[in-house]
């Protein structure tokens, strides 16, 4: 049998109703790099550029992203283009054309687990951007100082209802925005994730003549090789991994409304080049405005963002209109992060019938009550320890981002590099070179697979045998 037919076979046997394409290639981009940008991702990248090298672990990143990320993002896109469903789907259709076992589709399965266990945590913090938004529109700011910031910040934590409030909030915005279909989820995609690139280059335009952003510039810019060691190469191998949103089935699921001949490789280069001009666009527009204030350093955590910023916010000329520009900026980001992740579940429980709407709600729903034990791990549950000695909001992000994407992206090289068929694979380099192909493949076989099993594997082997 012809392992192209029995794919097109499985797929219009399971989910026909996915026959819907995006208009052109862009929405799949911004969809993608919206998945990508999380807001933790703008509170560590800038701290961990600085601490380690600044230029020089940005250009270690940069290759770590080419070398790593991007050949199994890749090998992501083209399991769900070739395979036209959710990942579940996607996945068996894969192993049916390469002539393998269809339990492999548990990795499907364990995708769309990845992006749910995510979603709360996510849409929890995303509730903290709604509560910041709000205080810089009343103008909360004005002359606060760090511990009256950090006390409004310890408050806020502790107030269960403001948190559900904005937690609730937040997924009926996304439900909203993902429930009416393909093509209004394309214009919200198209609209929303631009608009977030455009709002921080207007604060990148405001704060380019501060005393300060020379310093920034060198923080991010400048060659360090001094502070660059082992661990750096570690992080920015990691960091590079998982910044793309490898694992969490939205390329999969997204992917999959792609028309047909699309130059994949393309696409996965724009993501990535996306991806890190908004990481050093936010550490452009965050740092100046830390070091305006001598006590004041970049921290790794939310404190940047929900602690220091708002007393720099409150000190300085035009405070009110860059903290309510800032936080919108945030807002957008936490958005654009929680709308691509409900994709793979929702395309799930399509495949079972339900219609888009209901599937939507039912998603809403789940990750609703999830995210309840998510904030209650900032008040009431906080001495409940899950895993080790973590609670339930820091084990949820620690088994997604060093257990399960790490898995999957191991499970995708393995598939495509090693039991696909070679003209199956080729499609992902659709009217490119043989070169960039073979390539692609050889880090997919040897380069990816080993990377993974350095900084992911061994280390959590080494903590559970500890």
């Amino acid at each position: 049998m012809n392992p192209t037919t029995s794919t097109n076979h499985l797929v219009a046997d399971v989910a026909p109703s996915r026959v819907v394409h995006w208009r052109g290639y862009w929405p799949f981009v911004w969809g993608a790099t919206g998945a990508a940008v999380s807001l933790i991702n703008l509170w560590r990248f800038p701290h961990i550029v600085g601490d380690h090298g600044g230029g020089v672990f940005l250009l270690v990143y940069l290759l770590c992203v080419m070398i790593l990320a991007v050949p199994i993002m890749l090998a992501e896109l083209l399991i769900g283009r070739n395979g036209r469903g959710n990942p579940v789907i996607a996945v068996a259709a894969m192993a049916s054309a390469a002539r393998i076992s269809s339990r492999w589709r548990f990795f499907g399965h364990m995708t769309v687990l990845a992006s749910i266990m995510i979603l709360p945590v996510y849409s929890v913090i995303g509730g903290w951007a709604l509560e910041y938004f709000s205080m810089a529109v009343d103008r909360r700011f004005d002359g606060i100082t760090v511990v009256t910031s950090q006390a409004n910040f310890s408050r806020f934590l502790m107030d269960q209802t403001a948190m559900l409030k904005w937690h609730t909030l937040l997924i009926f915005l996304s439900v909203c925005a993902v429930g009416f279909g393909i093509r209004p989820l394309s214009w919200f995609i198209k609209v929303l994730v631009p608009l977030m690139f455009i709002v921080m280059a207007v604060l990148l335009s405001m704060v380019v003549d501060l005393q300060s952003f020379p310093r920034a510039w060198l923080w991010m810019f400048e060659l360090r090789p001094e502070q660059f060691t082992w661990d750096s190469l570690l992080l920015a191998l990691g960091h590079g991994f998982l910044t793309l949103g490898i694992g969490l089935g939205v390329i999969m699921s997204y992917s999959a409304y792609l028309p047909d001949k699309t130059q994949m490789g393309r696409l996965v280069i724009r993501v990535g080049v996306l991806d890190l001009t908004m990481a050093v666009l936010a550490g452009l527009v965050i740092l100046p405005l830390i070091f305006m204030l001598p006590d004041l350093v970049p921290l790794a955590g939310p404190q940047t963002l929900f602690v220091s910023l708002p007393v720099v916010f409150g000190s300085i000329e035009n405070g009110y209109l860059l903290s309510q520009l800032f936080f919108a900026a945030v807002l957008l980001v936490a958005l654009t992060s929680t709308i691509p992740l409900m994709e793979p579940m929702v395309a799930y429980l399509q495949a079972r019938n339900l219609s888009r709407r209901r599937a939507t709600s039912l998603v809403g729903i789940l990750v609703w009550f999830l995210g309840l034990g998510v904030l209650f791990s900032f008040n009431q549950w906080q001495q409940l320890k899950v895993l080790s000695d973590m609670t339930l909001f820091e084990t949820l992000a620690y088994v997604v981002a060093n257990i399960l994407m790490p898995v999957a992206g191991m499970v995708m090289a393995i598939m495509v590099g090693w039991l696909l068929p070679k003209d199956i694979a080729a499609q992902g380099f659709y009217q490119e070179s043989n070169v960039r192909f073979q390539a692609w493949m050889f880090l997919l076989k040897y380069g990816a697979p080993l990377l993974i099993y350095a900084i992911f594997i061994v280390p959590m082997l080494q903590r559970w045998l500890a």
